[in-house]
C-alpha cells in the first residue's frame, strides 16, 4: 500500500509465506486490542502515546471508549489550532488527567508547537510549560508565561511523524523530540487481505458503529459488507468511514446505493 502507515509487527508477519487466516485472525486481535493498551498506560499516568494511521481506522473512538471506561478526568482539541492556542488550553485543563490532540496536524508545521508538546510529553510527572514571546493576549487573559501540568497527552494523526528513510519532512523534524518521548503505534494494516479480514472480525464482533448509529438492519448490514468485499479493489481503502459512506448512499438511494459508492468512493 503507497504512502500507508503500516504497522511493523503486522508487516513482519505478513510477509511470511506460510501465514494462515488463523495466524492473521491471531495478529489482528492483538493489533486491535492495543489501543485500548496503550490508552490505559495514559489514563494510569505510565506515559503519553502517539498514535498514528490513515483516518477511519478507529484511533478517536478506541480512545475515547477506553478514557470514558477508565473514569479519569479528560478532554481533547480537535481540529485547526495554533501554538498559542495549545498553550491557553493547556494551561486550562493542566489538571485533567489526559487531554487527546485530534486531528490537528497544522500544528506539527510549527516550532513554537512543537517545543511546547516536546515539554508537555517528558516524561517527568510534573512538566513545565513555557511561553518565551512576550504576549499581551496571554497576560490579560491572566495565563503566566509558564506553569506546570500533570495531565499526560495523547496525538491521534493521520501524518506520518515518526522519519524511517528518505527525505525528513518538516513535520518530522519539528516532531523528532516529541516522538521520541512517547510510545508510537502505527494503526495501518499491511494490505488489502488484511483489511478485508479485519472488516469481518468487526463484522462478526457486532463492532461496527455506523450500523448501530444508521439503524442499518442485520440483512442490511451484511449486504453492504458484501459489497464493500466484493468491490475491495474499488475502493483506495477499507475503513470505518468507508462503511459510514455507503450506508448514507444505502438509505438515501435504496435502488442505485451500489453505483454511487463506486462512482464517488473509489
Amino acid at each position: 500500500m503507497k504512502n500507508k502507515i503500516i504497522n511493523p509487527a503486522l508487516a513482519n508477519i505478513a510477509v511470511q509465506p506460510d501465514t494462515t487466516t488463523g495466524d492473521m485472525r491471531e495478529a489482528i486481535t492483538k493489533f486491535s486490542k492495543t489501543i485500548e493498551t496503550l490508552t490505559k498506560g495514559v489514563a494510569n499516568d505510565a506515559w503519553s502515546l502517539l498514535l498514528m494511521g490513515e483516518a477511519g481506522q478507529g484511533k478517536t473512538q478506541g480512545v475515547v471508549d477506553t478514557l470514558n471506561a477508565s473514569g479519569v478526568k479528560w478532554t481533547g482539541i480537535k481540529g485547526s489550532t495554533s501554538a498559542i492556542g495549545i498553550y491557553t488550553f493547556f494551561y486550562k485543563h493542566k489538571d485533567s488527567a489526559v487531554i487527546v490532540i485530534d486531528d490537528s496536524d497544522a500544528v506539527f508545521e510549527s516550532e513554537e508547537a512543537g517545543n511546547i508538546l516536546k515539554a508537555a510529553m517528558d516524561t517527568q510527572p510534573q512538566r513545565k510549560i513555557t511561553w518565551s514571546k512576550q504576549n499581551t493576549n496571554l497576560q490579560s487573559i491572566g495565563i503566566p508565561s509558564e506553569y506546570v501540568m500533570t495531565a499526560r497527552v495523547i496525538i491521534i494523526t493521520n501524518k506520518d511523524l515518526e522519519y524511517t528513510e528518505g527525505r525528513m519532512t518538516k513535520a518530522q523534524r519539528i516532531m523528532k523530540p516529541v516522538v521520541d518521548r512517547a510510545p508510537i503505534f502505527r494503526t495501518g494494516l499491511p494490505n488489502r487481505e488484511w483489511e478485508i479480514e479485519y472488516l469481518r472480525m468487526m463484522f462478526e464482533s457486532d463492532s461496527i458503529i455506523c450500523f448501530a448509529e444508521r439503524g442499518m438492519t442485520d440483512a442490511e448490514q451484511k449486504e453492504i459488507i458484501r459489497f464493500i468485499i466484493d468491490h475491495s479493489d474499488s475502493f483506495n481503502s477499507i475503513s470505518f468511514r468507508l462503511i459510514d459512506k455507503v450506508c448514507g448512499f444505502y438509505k438515501e438511494m435504496p435502488e442505485t446505493w451500489k453505483d454511487y459508492s463506486l462512482m464517488t468512493l473509489s
